[in-house]
This record gives C-alpha cells, sequence and structure tokens, in this order.
C-alpha cells in the first residue's frame, strides 16, 4: 500500500491496479469483459478505464477486423507499474528473510514446499472431475 501511495505518478487505488492484474494476466479486454472480471457495470468500468487511460495506465484499441470492437490493454506505463510493485514487494520479502535465522528459514522452506504440493494435489484434483479429466472449465 506505502507503495501504491508514492507512486511518481501519483497515488494508485486497489480498483487500477485490480484492472492491471486483469489485463496483465487476460491480455486486452473489451468493456464488458472487463466489467464482468471487475463485477461492476459496464458504465462503472468505462469510468475507471477513462480515469486509467488519463493517467498513462491503459489504453484502449480497435479492432482489426472490425473497427466498432474496442479493447482495452495495459500501457507501458501500466506495465511499469505492475513490475514495479512487484520489485518492491520482492525487495521487502528479501530484507523480511534475511531477518530469518537459519532455522527459521528451513522451517520457511518446509512449509512454502507443503503449501507447494497442497496446491498441486488441489489442481489435480480439479482436473479430474471434469469430463475427460480436463478440470474444471474457466
Amino acid at each position: 500500500m506505502r507503495v501504491m501511495r508514492k507512486r511518481p505518478g501519483g497515488a494508485i487505488s486497489l480498483v487500477h491496479l485490480n484492472v492491471l492484474s486483469v489485463l496483465e494476466h487476460d491480455g486486452p479486454q473489451r468493456m464488458r469483459g472487463l466489467a464482468e472480471a471487475l463485477d461492476v457495470s459496464q458504465a462503472s468500468a468505462t469510468g475507471i478505464v477513462d480515469r486509467m487511460e488519463e493517467r498513462g495506465l491503459v489504453t484502449r484499441q480497435r479492432g482489426t477486423d472490425d473497427r466498432r470492437v474496442i479493447r482495452v490493454a495495459l500501457s507501458d506505463e501500466g506495465s511499469a507499474v505492475l513490475g514495479g510493485l512487484s520489485a518492491e514487494r520482492r525487495e521487502a520479502l528479501g530484507e523480511m528473510l534475511d531477518e530469518l535465522t537459519d532455522a527459521e528459514l528451513e522451517g520457511f522452506l518446509l512449509g512454502a514446499r507443503a503449501m507447494r504440493r497442497a496446491r498441486e494435489r488441489r489442481h489435480a484434483s480439479s482436473v479430474d472431475c471434469r469430463p475427460g479429466g480436463q478440470g474444471p472449465a474457466s
């Protein structure tokens, strides 16, 4: 949160961070799809995107096949914001890990490995749930 408030281009809200994350993960989105991902009305999504576009965080792109289709995409500035947040997170985590004793680091590593195995088991069981072993549709 501290990083989001002290950003050189001005503070970034959690809603804006959510939009950036959706666009980074899912790629350019139609306004309707973005509104659904954010669980807001299309009018609200349009207002959010307007403000983000003014700040250079996203761009609107016309479709190549159908010029009426407009997709919202992550801009270079938006990518830089996400990269900066990621770098800050890594740095903070590194500083915290530096504070741990060897025994604490060993315990942390055991816990991290256990979480990875649990995630893999969960993923495997969700894949087995779908017909043909393809997992749930996303």
